[in-house]
């Protein structure tokens, strides 16, 4: 098979494997509110690390397709489905980069907006140093209540991260804070404990070099990972 065909989904996952992934992102259909750094930053952190193999393909309307994929993890089969469309005759699987697992498909992505999702969480912003939400960050703390309350067979994990700037255990103290903070708003709002975990990840995992102010400004970022529940 090659990029026209069914097996576009093993080829992706080739290029996965190597971390080729100027490669893999020709084959891949993301949401464009995201850069190419974000979506290679979440590649080299996902675990899409067991077997795969299409084993049906279903024709959609306007060149869109969904592959039946089986899957083997830990000696155990399983099947999902991923989506995609054919764009200037090359086939492509497009990526859900607001979901802990990738390219699983579920039948209701396409009815929501991951854009919607990310400038919202892109707008709670903090005080310097602090976890503290500023005053404007509560319209944004409000559409992500929407969404969650709308969309419940999603759990949420929020991931904080810091600039460079300063201590690495004061940074990830921080980093903590901040994703407790939008975890505690949730739940005083009305969302379920059992749906929402935090973590922080202090200054490690910079989406951009902290050369400039700008990039420190964009790795200081609390990050939303979906997990669909049922």
């Amino acid at each position: 098979m090659t990029p026209m065909g069914v097996d576009i989904s093993r080829i992706i996952r080739g290029y996965y494997l190597v971390g080729d992934f100027d490669k893999m992102l020709q084959f891949v259909i993301y949401p464009e509110c995201y850069e190419s750094e974000e979506i290679t930053h979440l590649l080299r952190k996902s675990n899409w690390g067991y077997e795969i193999k299409a084993n049906n393909l279903i024709w959609q309307n306007d060149s869109a397709f969904i592959l039946n994929i089986k899957t083997t993890k830990q000696q155990t089969i399983g099947e999902e489905q991923y989506f995609g469309k054919i764009v200037n005759d090359t086939a492509k699987l497009i990526l859900f980069p607001e979901k802990m697992d990738l390219f699983p498909y579920f039948g209701d992505e396409l009815s929501q907006s991951p854009c919607v999702l990310k400038e919202n969480i892109d707008n709670v912003e903090f005080y310097y140093n602090k976890a503290l939400f500023l005053p404007k960050s509560q319209t944004s703390l409000e559409k992500i209540f929407s969404f969650l309350n709308k969309n419940r067979d999603y759990e949420a994990c929020f991931i904080g991260h810091t600039s460079d700037e300063g201590d690495a255990a004061y940074n990830l103290k921080l980093s903590i804070e901040r994703a407790k903070a939008i975890y505690s708003d949730l739940v005083k709002k009305g969302i379920s404990k059992d749906r929402l975990t935090y973590e922080g990840r202090g200054l490690s995992e910079p989406l951009y070099s902290n050369t400039t102010e700008l990039n420190k400004a964009k790795n200081r970022r609390v990050e939303i990972k979906l997990t669909r529940v049922n």
